[in-house]
Formats: structure tokens, sequence, C-alpha cells
């Protein structure tokens, strides 16, 4: 029996092409299986073989999935590619988001099965959840690399499993990470009775896996009130996609993994200078008409002339919201923050859709 042909796709690093100063790097390829791919191809044994490793910058990835994703589907499609392993990233975010791209691009344009794997709490993994392509699974790692072994154990014995065309069983018995699918299923007891039954075994301490798992968000405190509005610096935040005209910091109209800031400094309304707007989840048109319906600068000049708050900072921060992963966004907003409080900004003004 023929050995089932894999494509392994790493970031720059796990590649060897270098480490953060190579995160620019656009996607390439090599022939057999390289850094952490040679022990993968040991465990995989002669089931599969690693006939190429694609590589792709962090970076570049993030900033051009279309493009990249393009490329290594050209690269699995040249070499007749039947299976994508992916990672593992563990709690690297630029790297396992893409990894959950590449995956669900293969299994879109190729319909090929692909593993990957990352820590839970990697951004990459609500980009699977959304996804939820039944071409592709991700198993849990530890969040860093010393958890490599374990990791690509559980990948190739789940990869050996996908060469066979052996049937898949549910998560929680292969192990891969739910991705939110509900199936039929025949039972012999009625709703009833199995739930009684996980309210007795939840009761006296017994394991037992609900049938419908339960989302806990974090509770967010609400922040304390300025004590001197008229003494405050107030910053804007807009998630209503309205950039510089040209894109120049690569923003896509969903699912946006970075933020940028921009000088408002001098001006007293956004129609004074060429924005754009980049955003998926609504029509743009009257954004584009006028700019301060995301960033209210021509209100907040006003407010501020009138003193009812002390300063306007000189900058406003912006990443389009639309479908935006809650762990992403969670991050970048502490990341506007802590840059806003070494700018001297009190509060911030979110301005969404």
């Amino acid at each position: 029996m023929s050995k089932t042909r894999v494509m392994h796709y790493l970031n720059q690093f796990f590649a060897g092409v270098g480490a953060e100063e190579k995160a620019g790097v656009p996607v390439g390829s090599l022939a057999g299986a390289i850094g952490p791919g040679k022990p993968l191809q040991e465990l995989l044994g002669d089931s599969a073989d690693i006939v190429v490793t694609a590589y792709c910058g962090d970076d570049y990835f993030a900033n051009h999935v279309d493009e990249a994703v393009a490329a290594i589907s050209r690269i699995a499609q040249s070499h007749k590619i039947e299976l994508v392993v992916a990672g593992p990233a563990f709690g690297s975010g630029r790297y396992g988001f893409a990894c959950a791209e590449v995956c669900h691009g293969l299994s879109s344009a190729l319909d090929i099965s692909s593993v990957a794997a990352m820590h839970p709490e990697n951004p990459g993994i609500e980009t699977y959840r959304q996804y939820k392509d039944r071409n592709v699974y991700v198993f849990p790692t530890t969040d860093v690399a010393s958890g490599m072994r374990e990791a690509l154990s559980q990948m190739a014995l789940f990869g050996r499993k996908l060469a066979l065309n052996s049937p898949v069983g549910k998560p929680y018995q292969e192990g891969y990470i739910p991705r939110g699918f509900r199936l039929d299923e025949f039972s012999d007891q009625t709703g009833a009775a199995r739930a009684v039954r996980m309210l007795l075994d939840k009761i006296s301490g017994r394991p037992f896996i609900s049938e419908i798992p339960v989302e806990h968000i974090e509770a967010i405190p609400v922040s304390p009130p300025l004590k001197d509005l008229q003494e405050a610096c107030l910053g804007l935040i807009t998630t209503s996609g309205i950039i510089p005209s040209g894109n120049p910091d690569g923003f896509r109209g969903f699912q946006n993994i970075h933020w940028a800031k921009y000088s408002i400094e001098k001006v007293d309304s956004m129609s004074e200078a060429d924005w754009d707007v980049v955003h998926g989840g609504y029509n743009t048109d009257f954004m584009k008409r006028n700019p301060n319906y995301g960033v209210p600068l021509d209100v907040c000049r006003q407010l501020e002339r009138e003193r009812i708050f002390g300063r306007l900072d000189s900058c406003f921060y912006a990443t389009p919201g639309a479908r935006g992963l809650l762990s992403v966004m969670h991050g970048l907003g502490k990341e506007m923050a802590d840059d806003m409080k070494q700018r001297g900004v009190d509060g911030a003004l979110l301005v969404s859709t």
C-alpha cells in the first residue's frame, strides 16, 4: 500500500529560517521533513511520508492571509498532497492563527484533511471553531514548546488514522478540540433519564460528560468614573474600519489580529483628511461619505472647545471588528489600554457601528 503524501506547515522559526527578524518572510517550501517534522516523520512510520514542508513568516501571513493560503495551496497541489499537518503552534497566537487558516484554506480549495495542534487558549482555536470545518482537527498542547514530543505523538497517531481512512470518533474519544458540531444520535434512554443520570453522577462526584457544553465568559469589571472630566485626556477607539487611504497597515475585512493608531492632531473633522473604510460586517458607503460617524472627531473637538473635557488625544486607535475573535480582541484591547496609559490618556470612547 502506498504511503499517504503529507505536507507539514511551519512558521519561520520552526522551519529554521530565523526568529522574529524573519517574521516578514513570504511563503516558501523545502523538500521533505524539516525541524519538528523529522521526529514527526518517525512517529508517522510507514503510514505516511512528509514530502514537502511549507513555511511562512508569522507577520507576513497575518498581513497577506489570502495570498499566503493561495501560495500554500499551490505547493500542496503541485506535490499531490493528501494530508496536511500544521504546527504545533503551542501558545503562539500568530502561528496558531496561520495554522487554522492554512488547514481551512486547503480543506476548502483541495478537500484535504488536516491535523494541527496548539494551546487551548491560542487565538487560532476560535478561528478553528468558527470555521467548523469537518476536514480539520486541532489537538491541545502545552503553552510552550517543552510539550513538543507529546504534541507530535498525538498528531502522528491521529494522522495515521486519517491516512488509513479509519473512522473518526468523538472529540472526547480521540482527544481533539471540539468544533461545535451537534449531531443526531440514537440512545436507548430518554433525555430525562440521561439528565437524571448526569445529575446523580455530579452529586456523587463521579465523572460525566455534558451533552451540551457550557461556555463561560469572563466578567469584565466596570471602570471607576473619571475624577475630573474637565481635566481629563480622552482617547478615541473605533472598530468601524476607518483607516488611512491605501490601508497602509494591511487590515482585512474580518478577523483582524492587530491594531494601529493614526494621528488626528490639528484636524477638526475627519472630513478634512483622506480616509478609507475596511470592514466586512456592514455597508460602508455611509461611513466613507462621513467618517465622523466612526471617529466622531467633529463633535469631540466641539466638546473640547466647550471645556466639557480637558483635551483629546492626538491619535485615534483602530482595528476593524468584523467577526473578531473574543480572545484576540481581549488582547488587542489590553495592548491599546497599555499604550494609552503611557500616553497619559485618562479615558476612552469606544465607537462601533
